[in-house]
């Protein structure tokens, strides 16, 4: 395949958000259409639910399978797969009347879910140096389709529109989409590998430690899908029906939860990218919150709060958690990569199975029943995180003296290059002023000034000779840059 150029990665990158664009609307569109649905199956609402509990059939079926496969014959033809079964899942469900064909295409919506995940996950991994910042961005895109879908549908409710657009968009977009990565190219650890070890344990490495932190995880991909799930599918019907909301306002409580899921999804990658937290520290924090927030949505009478609390809960249970956990997941296996993200959304994919189904049961007693239902989920998240957090910590034994410096280090790191580039900004002011004017760069008793004030201020005189030969070489490379802005001034 030769090598990946800038311009093949971001096509492919964009691609790949694309297909999680549309993923995120192929999550909620069953959901978001029940009623419409009910009416043209002629069912209730609880067999609407267990029709869509056929995509977690589906995603049982196939993820394992695909997670190893991947590993073995490379990823584009799983992400190909994925977007053409969605593509038929799209347009067979507005062309059938009978919900048990619909179950048979949920079930089809399963095995596109897991294709894709099983392609997709792994390719960012192995595009981006195996950085797994880019797979919190996956959520950022299925987040921006969750949050436009129940508008446009509210919208299209409301002029009497027909229910089947979405699902016809949804599928012409993919369709383009597919031709576009027809002619993309995949990175070079894509290739297939057949020959490669991708076993779990490596011969003599099984402890009981990672024994049980391959259950937790394991769990985690039930409980992070369990909990998404779960509200996605009932907050709608609890503000119409419990709230007394508008059918607009009840569609705009999850467009709310996908702003809140866009937020912090940015705001995750914004920290695990500059490293200014660990992930195990993140996922534990924000586990706790989503349950908080939750608590607040399930017992609030008030709509103007339960709005507040769906953008809070969408930060915290739907901001790229679940991709956190899985890249945690990823890097305590990291030869079976495919195979690990298979095991993770296997178990999600139960979620996405027994969810529609005891909630379906649920609503039989009421909706409030089947939404707070997501409180033991939430909390049993928690409970896991608080189990995996100390198991994972005797990984780390070695640094476990200075794990909380570095940590702060980080962050002073942050600060001191923020400071830097103002510094450099003022630099580069200076030094153009000093260009216009025909003025000399070197400024000797300007420098001495700012060692002198340095050397006044330092409290630790011990490291009086560290400090001050930091402050000459940011001096240095201070000249260096308006000497070039002075070169490039001559050229003009």
């Amino acid at each position: 395949m030769g090598r990946m150029t800038k311009s093949n990665r971001i096509r492919l990158s964009l691609v790949l958000y694309m297909n999680y664009f549309i993923h995120g609307i192929g999550l909620l569109i069953l959901t978001q259409n029940m009623k419409a649905l009910s009416g043209v199956w002629g069912t209730p609402l609880a067999t609407v639910s267990y029709v869509i509990s056929g995509v977690g059939i589906g995603r049982l079926l196939a993820y394992y399978l695909f997670g190893s496969l991947s590993d073995r014959y490379g990823r584009k033809v799983f992400i190909a797969i994925g977007m053409v079964s969605y593509t038929v899942f799209f347009i067979g469900i507005v062309l059938t009347r009978d919900f048990q064909v619909a179950y048979l295409l949920a079930i089809l919506a399963g095995i596109a879910n897991s294709a894709l995940d099983s392609g997709t996950y792994p390719t960012f991994m192995e595009m981006g140096g195996n950085n797994g910042a880019a797979n919190i961005l996956i959520k950022a895109a299925m987040s921006v389709g969750e949050f436009i879908l129940p508008l446009f549908i509210g919208l299209n409710e409301n002029l009497g529109g027909w229910y089947g657009l979405s699902f016809v968009l949804a599928a012409a977009i993919l369709l383009v989409n597919c031709l576009v990565l027809i002619r993309t190219r995949f990175p070079e650890q894509s290739r297939p590998g057949g020959k490669a070890d991708h076993r779990l344990f490596e011969k003599g490495t099984v402890t009981a430690r990672k024994i049980v932190l391959l259950a937790i995880l394991s769990l985690y991909g039930y409980t992070s899908m369990a909990l998404m799930i779960l509200y996605t599918q009932w907050i709608t019907l609890y503000g119409i029906g419990d709230l007394h909301m508008s059918n607009m306002q009840a569609h705009f409580l999850l467009s709310l939860y996908s702003a809140g899921s866009i937020t912090g999804v940015l705001i995750t990658f914004t920290l695990l990218k500059r490293a200014l937290v660990k992930d195990v520290h993140l996922i534990l924090t924000l586990s706790g919150l989503a349950l908080l927030a939750l608590l607040v949505i399930c017992f609030s009478a008030n709509p103007l709060v339960v709005s507040a609390a769906s953008f809070i809960f969408g930060i915290t249970a739907a901001g790229g958690i679940m991709q956190v956990g899985l890249n945690i997941f990823i890097s305590l296996f990291p030869k079976a990569r495919g195979r690990v993200t298979g095991i993770f959304f296997s178990f999600g994919s139960l979620a996405s199975f027994t969810v529609p189904i005891f909630t379906g049961m649920l609503s039989t007693l009421s909706t409030v029943a089947a939404l707070r239902s997501d409180l033991i989920i939430a909390a049993a998240s928690c409970i896991l995180w608080l189990i995996g957090y100390r198991l994972m910590r005797p990984s780390t034994e070695k640094n476990v003296s200075y794990r909380k410096e570095r940590s702060r280090i980080n962050l002073i790191d942050f600060l001191i290059l923020r400071l830097l580039q103002w510094r450099f900004r003022m630099v580069r002011i200076i030094g153009v002023k000093k260009r216009d004017q025909e003025g000399q760069i070197l400024d000797r008793a300007r420098e001495q000034e700012i060692m002198d004030r340095i050397h006044r201020q330092i409290r630790d005189h011990e490291n009086v000779a560290y400090y001050q030969a930091i402050f000459q070489t940011i001096l240095i490379n201070s000249k260096r840059y308006q000497s070039q802005i002075q070169e490039k001034g001559r050229i003009r």
